[in-house]
């Protein structure tokens, strides 16, 4: 074969790979890695392919989902996993002897799996936890008899297509309480409750809003509600601001955005179309004095309609769209004809990625026009 090839035999390596194909082909699948996958491998970390039976499928590693593709190629894949590449030969011996060896093909692929950064999928988490939602002492027992299922974190790993670090931010965006080694979220009549008491200890304290002391707050409150979850709504709703009290104890500052957020959500659950100047000065007067009510706080929850007469607002949240774009643009123009970026923004902005920001979403699945200079985003098939 050498001399068929008009080859010099010093040339070459001293080993020599007749390439077969097997007669039985195993089924293995190609997978694509990225630089990102292959250090999550070398370093040791876990790598899982995650969703249920009918999810399109996910990898994930330890902070990171990516979409799973198979992907096509125009040449022949060929899979041989005893040959030897030219830094594996050996050097020529003193003799100047040859190899022979026999190498199986024992694959031949058109496809392969290919990866892509994208967002986890974390819609399913709410619908997996509303169930086992905590509503009070009382009522723990006869839930618990009901059969219902109470989540892991390891539990939810295993039908949430997000990697772990995802999966945790997921869960404290929604605010979700770990009691008992299982995640639960709080009923929303008894999480305004548990709220109630602690905005109320506040304004009976007539405690400035920069300085709650955490302390005074547990000791007060630690009869009214079991223990974890005071702590978890404190601290959902109070963050450190810095200071400490004449005994050294920290001070927290109420978070403006999230206690007014919550309590418009209180107000406009239940109302349906709510009167714009009557809301705003209800909303206000809800809040515990010292902290402003702002609509910008209100993004993605809820609708204002300044055309109206009179101007209205009602609840609107971004959590109850579906998850495929296409079909939540469709949504989102059969309730408004026209929107501004801003406004559509906030409904849109979980659905961009890496590659595709909310800019390009619009420009691939809506139509543009300006109208006195204010440019909107309209169906790209409307009237």
């Amino acid at each position: 074969m050498i001399k068929h090839a008009k080859l010099e035999e010093e040339d070459l390596k001293p080993l020599s790979q007749a390439i077969y194909f097997s007669s039985k082909f195993d089924e293995y699948k190609l997978l694509e890695l990225n630089s990102q996958i292959l250090s999550s491998l070398t370093e040791g970390q876990r790598v899982v392919f995650r969703g249920c039976k009918d999810d399109k499928a996910v990898l994930c590693t330890n902070d990171k989902t990516f979409e799973v593709k198979e992907a096509e190629t125009s040449n022949s894949l060929l899979l041989l996993p005893t040959l030897k590449l030219a830094v594996d030969c050996e050097p020529v011996s003193e003799d100047g002897s040859r190899k022979l060896e026999e190498t199986e093909i024992v694959g031949v692929f058109h496809t392969y799996l290919e990866l892509r950064l994208t967002k986890p999928r974390l819609r399913r988490l709410r619908a997996l936890l509303e169930p086992s939602s905590y509503r009070g002492s009382e009522l723990e027992d006869s839930l618990r008899e009901s059969g219902v299922k109470f989540y892991t974190t390891q539990d939810l790993l295993e039908v949430v297509q997000a990697s772990e670090e995802e999966l945790l931010h997921g869960l404290a965006e929604l605010g979700v309480c770990q009691m008992d080694g299982h995640w639960r979220l709080l009923e929303f009549d008894y999480h305004f409750r548990v709220l109630s008491y602690f905005l109320n200890l506040v304004d009976s304290n007539s405690w400035n809003v920069m300085c709650i002391p955490y302390k005074e707050t547990v000791d007060n409150l630690e009869d009214l509600m079991p223990r974890p979850i005071l702590d978890h709504v404190f601290h959902q709703y109070a963050e450190m601001s810095g200071d400490r009290d004449d005994e050294g104890e920290p001070l927290y500052s109420l978070k403006e955005e999230k206690i007014c957020r919550f309590l418009a959500e209180v107000l406009l659950r239940s109302a349906g179309r709510f009167n714009l100047q009557e809301f705003l000065q209800a909303w206000q007067e809800s809040v515990p004095e010292g902290l402003n009510t702002d609509l910008k706080q209100l993004a993605g929850m809820a609708l204002v309609e300044l055309n109206a007469k009179p101007q209205a607002i009602w609840f609107y949240a971004e959590s109850e769209l579906p998850e495929d774009i296409q079909e939540r643009i469709n949504t989102l123009f059969q309730v408004r004809e026209k929107w501004t970026f801003d406004e559509i923004h906030p409904y849109i902005e979980k659905l961009t990625t890496e590659k595709l920001n909310a800019n390009a979403l619009l420009t691939k699945f809506a139509r543009a026009s300006t109208i006195n200079g204010v440019r909107y985003y309209s169906a790209r098939h409307g009237k």
